[in-house]
């Protein structure tokens, strides 16, 4: 896991001190190591340098020597955090052996001693133990097609010299988009990218522009820009999306998807018993192969069924020796309250540890820490965030840091896979679609028995919207979902910063139209967008840069590409909301990996903290709770952020009131920090 840069400016010479920069700003992604390419593309001259951190053993020119390839037009820049091979020779950028090819590479390809057993047979021959060198040359033999050998999680480039007078950039993204790329372009064929937005910045005086739709946006109702459309908070930023690559030859960069979830997922058929036994198969592998690494592994335990099943799992191949982990004792870290409530999940968590042979440790998030962190918590996000679960989450990812572990598994996706979220009211829909009200009453029956949830709302909706024409329920949707931005954006938005987004609500091929557009598609429809474009990528977000701030690698066992398209396969279908359960199919999937009150736990919802307390505290530390300055105050209205802070502080307002002065805080301090206008 680490941090990557690159900055391509053909025949104008590349300023090194922005690259360096631009590389520094990423070193807590990667304490370990520094290293530098410099490059001529003219005549495909290609030297490698070093950097403050990078070790004398190699004996590389520094990056400061301009005698070093003088008049280089690209730097390629790393910051390394050693998982595998924790030796030298794993030092990035890394080249072939004619210096052809060169990759930085951030994240892991878990499978490459499988992969590197193919290229050994075809005559390749190695000279590190690294999964780096592996991705290397199989796109050295393989070429852009090697990615669908992937098991993993990446953000890479490969600058290709092998062709005289024609270099290429190759970009890549994960499937799940688990691991960042960000990239900018300039009108004279330039082009840079980056681990992190941040990086990024230095590259020119000028300030980057906000987009004013994400802003508006976010400050209304804490939406996020399209993940799918690669969009961020600045104009001139983007992200590649999630399952693309790109190509750059000289002047325009070329996005194309390399992967897409489809419909049917990966086709598989089978029956109940056999989809359950496919399912089991496919986690434990997955959590098999992310136990791979050089350094101590540890897993995070919320007290829920996907990270309790994780922990199980982990244990079962300790214990059967069939682990390639150095770890000889499981370590689990947990956000937990000194409070009883509804959010302190120390029971459950303490339940689950009854049962496994391992070492807990626990963070409590509070109010104080909030605020002494919060604008260091902005500043390693990159762009706004709405929920103070960030903050539990970072508190937890300095937790394992302190305790020495480097490698944390972590249990994101699996609600957005197998409908952990409860959606009823698409599963309402597709029964009576179906023809099945029979069958949808007496789900919601179960529903209600079983979990103690009332969905008579959603089956009602559900009943509704699978009765009625798809374009009277979208049109009576968009109309209530226009009404409800324009109210949430009357609290805080300043007059006239709200045009803009209506238009692109108005649009059904603009992402911000979604809510309305998306209203009558089906259960697997709904899931495969929250995987793809909504939910999953925004939590991935937090967790790369939350473990990445405290040089942690968070891997994510649910994200492995098996268990995605299995989970859209015909042989699930049905399987996700059944007898009145969420996530029916993975309970029965894990049974033995964690206590049965855990698997069928009634009243777990999600990850929460307890927002209204924290905010409180936050605002009346001062915590970015004044005027707005910055970029902020072209949005936010003065007076109604005040009313907003003032009922955060009493304890009068809602939910959305609390959040709200949250996000305010947040894009209030994010627009201090960062150089935006």
């Amino acid at each position: 896991m680490c941090g990557i840069f690159g900055w391509l400016t053909p025949g104008r010479g590349v300023a090194r001190s922005r690259a360096a920069d631009a590389v520094n700003t990423m070193r807590h992604r990667g304490p370990d190591d520094e290293g530098y390419l410099l490059c001529r593309l003219e005549n495909g001259t290609a030297t490698l340098a070093g950097g403050d951190d990078t070790s004398g053993d190699l004996q590389l020119p520094s990056w400061r020597d301009e005698s070093c390839v003088p008049g280089a037009d690209v730097v390629l820049g790393f910051r390394r955090l050693a998982i595998h091979d924790l030796s030298a020779a794993g030092h990035q950028p890394m080249g072939t052996p004619d210096g052809k090819l060169w990759i930085v590479f951030n994240g892991e390809v878990y499978n490459f001693p499988e992969l590197r057993d193919d290229l050994e047979r075809e005559g390749v021959r190695f000279r590190s133990r690294t999964d780096t060198e592996v991705i290397l040359r199989a796109y050295e033999c393989w070429g852009p097609e090697c990615l669908h050998r992937f098991n993993g999680m990446w953000g890479l480039a490969i600058l290709d010299l092998r062709e005289a007078g024609r270099p290429r950039l190759f970009l890549a993204r994960d499937r799940c988009g688990v691991k960042p790329l960000f990239y900018t372009t300039d009108d004279a064929g330039g082009v840079a990218f980056a681990s992190e937005l941040k990086s990024l910045l230095g590259l020119r005086d000028q300030k980057w522009r906000v987009d004013e739709v994400a802003a508006g946006n976010f400050l209304a109702w804490g939406r996020y820009p399209s993940a799918q459309a690669g969009g961020t908070f600045l104009k001139d930023v983007r992200i590649l999306p999630p399952g693309c690559c790109a190509e750059w030859t000289g002047r325009d960069l070329k996005i194309r998807r390399w992967w897409e979830l489809k419909a049917d997922g990966d086709g598989t058929t089978g029956n109940e018993k056999e989809a359950i036994e496919r399912l089991r198969f496919l986690l434990e592998d997955s959590v098999r192969l992310r136990l791979r690494a050089d350094v101590p592994v540890g897993s995070c335990l919320s007290g829920g069924l996907d990270s309790s099943a994780i922990v199980g799992q982990v244990n079962q191949l300790l214990r059967d020796g069939r682990s390639t982990t150095n770890t000889a004792r499981q370590h689990t870290f947990s956000a937990v309250y000194e409070q009883d409530g509804p959010y302190n999940e120390r029971r459950f968590i303490d339940r689950v540890l009854e049962t496994v042979p391992a070492t807990g440790h626990y963070t409590y998030p509070d109010g104080e820490r909030l605020a002494a962190d919060f604008d260091r918590l902005v500043w390693h996000q990159d762009e706004p965030f709405a929920f103070t679960s960030v903050f539990a989450q970072w508190c937890v990812m300095e937790k394992v840091r302190q305790e020495g572990v480097t490698v944390l598994l972590d249990g994101q996706a699996a609600d957005e896979l197998f409908a952990g979220y409860r959606p009823y009211q698409w599963w309402f829909r597709e029964m009576m679609r179906q023809g099945r009200p029979v069958g949808a009453w007496s789900e919601a029956r179960a529903v209600a028995r079983e979990t103690g949830d009332k969905p008579w709302k959603h089956l009602l909706r559900g009943v509704g919207m699978g009765l009625l024409p798809d374009a009277l329920v979208q049109s009576v949707t968009r109309a209530g979902y226009k009404s409800a931005f324009q109210k949430a954006a009357a609290r805080v938005l300043k007059p006239g910063k709200t045009h803009a987004l209506l238009e692109q609500v108005n649009d059904a091929n603009s992402p911000e139209s979604y809510p309305w557009r998306r209203v009558t598609e089906s259960l697997e429809d709904h899931l495969r967008g929250m995987v793809t474009e909504f939910s999953l990528p925004r939590l991935l977000r937090y967790e790369d840069r939350n473990s990445m701030a405290f040089s942690v690698e968070s891997r994510v066992p649910f994200t492995d590409y098996r268990l995605v398209e299995y989970a859209f396969s015909p042989a699930l279908r049905g399987l996700k909301l059944k007898e009145g359960w969420a996530k029916w199919c993975l309970r029965k999937a894990v049974d033995g990996l964690a206590p049965q009150d855990i698997i069928w736990r009634r009243d777990k919802m999600g990850f929460g903290t307890p927002e209204a307390g924290l905010v409180q505290h936050l605002v009346r530390a001062g915590g970015r709770a004044e005027d707005p300055g910055g970029v902020a105050a072209d949005y936010i209205e003065p007076g109604a952020m005040r009313r907003v802070m003032a009922a955060a502080t009493s304890g009068s307002a809602d939910k959305e009131g609390v959040s709200l002065a949250f996000r305010c805080m947040v894009f209030n301090s994010w627009s201090a920090q960062f150089p935006v206008c």
